[in-house]
């Protein structure tokens, strides 16, 4: 796949670029929506509105030689690659002082911004990333398998089989006796298959560790081969998708695809209701910003839900990296914080280093009513 993953996110949160910042550029590239001319006038102007900010940033002349730099690069190389662009959208992260430079392609158009600060802008690429799951599609008939592996858009069809089964045969033999052997015969050698190929579809989750498996088949088989499928692989088994093995690839994308958009719209609505319930029971929940930053500093989150594009200036402490609203010291080592331009963003980011899962929640939606952000905790406080 071409796209980012986790382990990109989570390299790029525990980048050391101090004492210099990084410049984080996001733009969209789709030449189906807009043509190379207005991507380019796109990217001139957000570097020139970066240049006018750079002006009155208060930061020391290394720090500013470096984003100045930073600028620069960013412009000679993206118009110098714009015609090999065939992604919807990039990221990019420069810190020409640390002689950092990353690109990462994007599935969607991203909103084009430009962003300088300490830490890499990593909120719109957590949001994508929580957005797919790693998909498995299994197509399957009496004789073949397909396994397609869906991410990020992307269909890839990774895996094959096809089984010595007999066709069917015609009422024959003395009352159709010696027929219904032979059928008895051709569905030992379906009934073979399909163990084949739930080992099969086993062996590919251990190897790819998709979060779902979507199937499609007929009616018939699917009663047949449902039984057979390991524990893990029934625990991930989300839905059926109307599919044949005669299908292309394009087909099976879009099937994929509409399952799992139907099945997200339902698991956020769901897990938002059960966190409303938690926290007016009183259970082991919290709600708003700074709550939700305390937990998060006392490293006590089970599950973290943020309104998607919710944003909210904040402070960080430069010793401790603990995260505040608008305290300007350390309650840790009462050492001066420093402002962030988006504490939110630095709190998808934190929580991901410290392996806490994220819900992005799609508004308008009833965690709009609780400030945007809240948390299921490890314990109740």
């Amino acid at each position: 796949m071409p796209y980012f993953d986790r382990e990109d996110i989570e390299k790029l949160s525990r980048l050391k670029t101090e004492p210099y910042w990084v410049t984080s550029l996001f733009l969209a590239t789709d030449k189906s929506q807009q043509t190379k001319k207005q991507i380019a006038l796109n990217l001139k102007n957000l570097l020139t509105e970066g240049k006018n900010r750079l002006a009155s940033l208060k930061v020391n002349r290394e720090v500013l030689t470096s984003l100045e730099a930073d600028l620069e690069k960013i412009g000679q190389q993206i118009n110098f690659q714009l015609n090999s662009f065939n992604h919807p959208g990039l990221a990019l992260f420069s810190s020409t002082g640390k002689e950092i430079f990353l690109i990462y392609n994007l599935p969607h158009p991203p909103r084009n911004r430009l962003v300088f600060d300490p830490n890499p802008y990593l909120r719109p690429m957590i949001a994508i990333l929580e957005r797919y799951h790693r998909l498995c599609s299994l197509v399957l008939s009496r004789r073949q398998a397909r396994w397609y592996q869906v991410f990020m858009n992307e269909a890839l069809l990774v895996e094959e089989l096809t089984s010595e089964v007999p066709g069917k045969v015609k009422e024959g033999g003395w009352e159709g006796y010696e027929s219904k052997r032979i059928e008895r015969h051709i569905e030992a050698h379906v009934h073979d298959h399909l163990k084949k190929v739930s080992q099969m579809t086993f062996d590919l989750f251990k190897k790819k560790k998709f979060d779902w498996l979507f199937i499609g088949c007929e009616e018939k088989l699917f009663s047949e081969f449902e039984p057979l499928l390991h524990t893990y692989l029934k625990e991930r088994f989300k839905g059926r998708i109307r599919a044949k093995i005669s299908d292309s690839l394009e087909k099976i994308r879009e099937e994929t695809l509409a399952l799992e958009m139907k099945l997200k719209k339902q698991e956020e609505e769901q897990i938002v209701l059960r966190f409303i319930s938690e926290l007016e029971g009183g259970g082991a929940a919290v709600a708003g910003l700074k709550d939700t930053l305390r937990q998060l500093n006392n490293n006590n989150l089970q599950l973290l839900l943020v309104s998607h594009n919710f944003s909210r200036s904040g402070r960080i402490c430069p010793e401790c990296r603990l995260l505040f609203l608008d305290e300007n010291r350390c309650s840790n080592c009462q050492q001066p914080t420093k402002e962030v331009s988006d504490i939110v963003d630095e709190t998808l980011a934190v929580a991901m280093v410290k392996g806490c899962p994220i819900k992005q929640i799609t508004p308008p939606s009833k965690l709009d009513r609780y400030g945007k952000i809240g948390a299921f905790l490890r314990y109740k406080t």
